[in-house]
């Protein structure tokens, strides 16, 4: 009819919410660390932890200069071979920084002991009469008995001792289901992700545009809010590349047909991104390194269920594969047609 306008944008919201478990499910994946007083004073953190842009190194790091009270450049993170570190069970199933994290707190626990007791014996004293306060170890009673890392290290290597920190973590294998309840010690912890996803669907071509993500983040203690930062936003625009876009078989059901360059395998760009918005809900692990959660894969899982929510929003249709593209958004409305 002349003069029709043919409305082709639709619009819809939609949410989900997902639950993450931190490190191996039923457990027994266990992490050591150890740390070492060189000469200048300063700390060597040994871990077998892999960082590849996580953050590792720096949360790792964090986690020793606050469990010794003292600045975060004294310590240096060494892990560039498996054969001359501790062991580390795996950088993977969002395990590293409550893993690794609390055998890093052990470590630092255990080399302020041994700080204490070659203070104790430089300075004449008992060791339990001794308290630390940053790289300074003094007598509880008389500030003015005192000596430092510094200090401590030089005397120790030249003195033929070695004053070190070590520590490992595991959380205990899983017992039997309960046959009774069905309850278990699933995972280390359990952390949570909502997001709410806004998009555009022009039911002439298929095409679906993400224009607003919204994401909500239970991780327990942010230790390091802008890295937590980075990974939220990394995460969700993997997560929408998955929901809409990233296809290992875009010549289905042709197995021969595997994506073998990025113009087959389409992933976003910077033009792609939604506005994006993170919220973190801290709420503290008892069991987690500072109360803090594993959070890394997490990031990219709520975005999809949310843009298909958003999708039957926008037009009625359910889509139940991924990703969405824009043939599979055309053959639902089709198949909708029919069956009205």
């Amino acid at each position: 009819m002349r003069g029709e306008v043919r409305i082709m944008i639709k619009k819809g919201r939609g949410i989900s919410a997902i639950m993450h478990p931190t490190g191996f499910k039923g457990g027994g994946d266990p992490d050591q660390a150890l740390l070492k007083l060189k000469p200048d004073g300063t700390v060597d953190l040994l871990t077998g932890v892999t960082d590849y842009g996580q953050g590792g190194k720096t949360v790792l790091r964090q986690f020793a200069a606050e469990e010794l009270g003292i600045d975060i450049d004294m310590i240096s993170l060494h892990n560039k071979g498996t054969d001359n570190v501790t062991w580390s069970t795996d950088t993977a199933a969002s395990r590293v920084t409550f893993i690794a994290g609390n055998a890093v707190i052990k470590a630092a626990q255990d080399f302020k002991r041994n700080l204490k007791r070659f203070a104790a014996g430089i300075l004449n004293v008992d060791a339990d009469d001794l308290e630390i306060d940053g790289v300074k170890i003094y007598k509880k009673d008389n500030p003015e008995i005192a000596t430092t890392y510094a200090d401590i290290g030089a005397a120790s290597t030249w003195g033929g001792d070695f004053v070190v920190g070590v520590g490992a973590y595991l959380v205990p294998p899983a017992a039997p289901v309960d046959p009774i309840t069905g309850a278990m010690d699933f995972c280390a912890a359990m952390a949570y992700a909502v997001c709410v996803a806004d998009v555009e669907v022009d039911t002439e071509t298929g095409y679906v545009d993400v224009v607003n993500m919204y994401t909500g983040y239970e991780i327990g203690t942010a230790v390091n809010p802008l890295l937590c930062e980075g990974q939220f936003d990394g995460g969700a625009v993997m997560g929408m590349g998955m929901a809409i876009m990233e296809n290992l078989y875009p010549k289905y059901p042709d197995d021969a047909g595997w994506a073998s360059s990025y113009t087959d395998y389409i992933i976003p760009t910077t033009m792609d991104c939604p506005e994006m918005k993170n919220t973190v809900v801290e709420i503290k692990d008892p069991r987690g390194p500072y109360g803090a959660k594993g959070m890394g894969e997490m990031s990219s899982n709520p975005q999809a269920p949310a843009i298909a929510n958003a999708i039957y929003d926008a037009i009625g249709v359910r889509m139940d594969s991924l990703p969405i593209t824009a043939e599979k958004v055309l053959a639902a409305l089709e198949a909708k047609k029919n069956r009205i």
